[in-house]
């Protein structure tokens, strides 16, 4: 879900979002980001407030965001993520919007005592654990080549690793990860895939959706459940 967007960077305006993440979930929550610096600094100052309510941050840095909700679920814990997409935004899951909305509104922030602050914990093997739950359970193969549009999101970090255990040839395009320039249209992406000779082509959107395009155009929230289609398909 997403809490907030700006098109400038409003460093000021994410820590109060993080004084006001950290008051709801008081408790552990993961945090991450895309590849641009902005992101890399939004982070810091959303961890900035996140901490001061008490709250402990595990940090995983550099992930898609696709792959961070799945993690997340995977540890029970609920996520906050900082990205650029047209501007600044941040992504919230496992907390609830309406909550961290009117703690916002009213700032009635938890303010931790000096001893009780929060911690950093940093995570940055979560994308290498993830891959590995993953090959641990699908083992199938795809032969021939893959389009994949990165949209310029840390999606192109799953490759060569993806193609390598599934066993194709992955064409990426769009995988300036820390470009601000924005991606090639979607229509490039098309004209590629219905010209080349590609077993299907995958789209990773910044807003954490993956979208699938073969015999049929499929939607996917989850890394999980594309890949479970793709076993029905391949497995």
């Amino acid at each position: 879900m997403e809490l907030y967007s700006s098109e400038k960077f409003k460093p000021e305006e994410l820590a109060l979002i993080g004084r006001a993440i950290g008051t709801v979930v008081h408790g552990t929550l993961i945090v991450g980001r895309d590849g641009r610096s902005i992101s890399r600094y939004g982070k810091r100052a959303m961890t900035v407030g996140i901490l001061s309510a008490g709250t402990t941050a595990m940090d995983v840095r550099l992930i898609p965001l696709v792959v961070l909700k799945d993690f997340a679920h995977m540890k029970g814990l609920p996520l906050a993520y900082v990205y650029y997409n047209d501007g600044v935004r941040v992504e919230i899951s496992g907390m609830d919007l309406d909550e961290v909305k009117a703690i916002l509104d009213t700032k009635n922030f938890v303010e931790a005592q000096p001893n009780d602050i929060g911690a950093t914990v940093y995570y940055p093997n979560a994308l290498d654990d993830f891959l590995h739950d993953l090959f641990r359970y699908y083992k199938f193969t795809v032969d021939g080549k893959v389009l994949v549009d990165c949209m310029n999101t840390p999606a192109v970090l799953l490759f060569p690793r993806l193609s390598e255990h599934f066993g194709f040839e992955a064409d990426v395009i769009n995988d300036m990860m820390t470009s601000y320039v924005p991606p090639k249209p979607k229509e490039v992406f098309l004209q590629r895939l219905k010209k080349g000779d590609y077993r299907f082509g995958l789209r990773f959107k910044p807003e954490g959706i993956i979208e699938f395009y073969g015999s049929e155009k499929k939607v996917f929230t989850s890394t999980w459940k594309l890949f479970d289609y793709l076993k029905s398909i391949f497995g």
